[in-house]
């Protein structure tokens, strides 16, 4: 099961926070604390035996061979016909657990952590809860997982350059340097140009605008810099824009007849390159700029 799964990744050192709803017994013995809450209140907070102990301790007894996690919800609900009584035994509890050595441990631990000085406090006052190179390690890791997620978008990518690479080798394969010769050569470099615009232009103008909403909520949050979330992003999509060149260039120069000679090969390759790169780049200031893909 999930939580199974969950489990599996705690033991290897991971922190699991899952939120639900009246889970089997089977499943409520796999959690390590439970976080009890009522009437927006914290009833209890611990472990599943410690549970056991502290709401036997306040009069609720849970039954033997009764699932521990309906019972907590039947005692913590507040039941219809019957409200004033469900709120007064849940103030009971509540109250409790706020007097209890669990609740005075944490209040003092809490205490002692808004003591400490932040790791990065940044110019405009707000507090960051990592470091610069933290954060931007951790959007890197989660950008580049992305990128591997989608294989077939990476490989469309590059048969789609394949292709055209092919089709302009074709169209003006073996060209002379006569006065014809010239003037194909110039419509082949303008569809250098063009093909390396356009084809990056398009694919990145939607980049940040899907994630538009996650960004907001995360960088609310103060889990990282609008900086790092750049350059992790940008950093991660990287080797895919420096690759399109290559095999286009790789493809289509030899075939067109361009000059010969591997510094002339490397010239050509490397301002390609930087016309895709410019031009991946302004797809990223329209999709910066742009409050959704439509607009952009």
């Amino acid at each position: 099961s999930v939580v199974q799964v969950l489990k599996k990744l705690s033991q290897k050192g991971k922190t699991v926070i899952l939120t639900i709803h009246q889970p089997s017994s089977e499943l409520f013995e796999l959690f390590d604390k439970i976080l009890l809450m009522a009437e927006g209140r914290v009833a209890f907070l611990g472990t599943p035996s410690e549970a056991v102990d502290f709401f036997s301790y306040v009069g609720a007894q849970c039954p033997t061979n009764y699932n521990p996690a309906d019972f907590y919800v039947q005692v913590l609900a507040v039941v219809p016909g019957r409200e004033i009584e469900s709120r007064d035994r849940i103030a009971k509890i509540c109250d409790n657990f706020a007097i209890s050595k669990v609740a005075r441990d944490m209040e003092q631990l809490l205490a002692t952590k808004n003591l400490e000085k932040p790791l990065e406090q940044p110019e405009n006052g707000y507090t960051y809860k990592a470091t610069w190179f933290m954060q931007f390690r951790a959007v890197l890791w989660r950008s580049w997982l992305s990128v591997l997620k989608e294989p077939l978008l990476v490989k469309v990518r590059l048969i789609q350059t394949t292709m055209v690479a092919i089709l302009i080798g074709l169209i003006f394969l073996g060209q002379q340097l006569t006065q014809v010769g010239v003037m194909n050569i110039n419509g082949a470099i303008f569809l250098f140009l063009t093909n390396m615009t356009f084809q990056n232009v398009f694919a990145t103008i939607n980049v940040f605008t899907s994630e538009l909403p996650v960004f907001m909520r995360e960088a609310r949050s103060r889990l990282y810099r609008c900086d790092t979330y750049f350059l992790g992003k940008t950093i991660a999509e990287l080797p895919l824009f420096l690759t399109v060149p290559l095999v286009f260039t790789a493809i289509a120069y030899p075939m067109i007849g361009l000059r010969a000679g591997v510094m002339h090969f490397f010239n050509c390759l490397a301002l390609v390159t930087l016309v895709a790169n410019v031009s991946t780049s302004f797809g990223y200031l329209i999709s910066c700029a742009s409050s959704s893909t439509s607009m952009a």
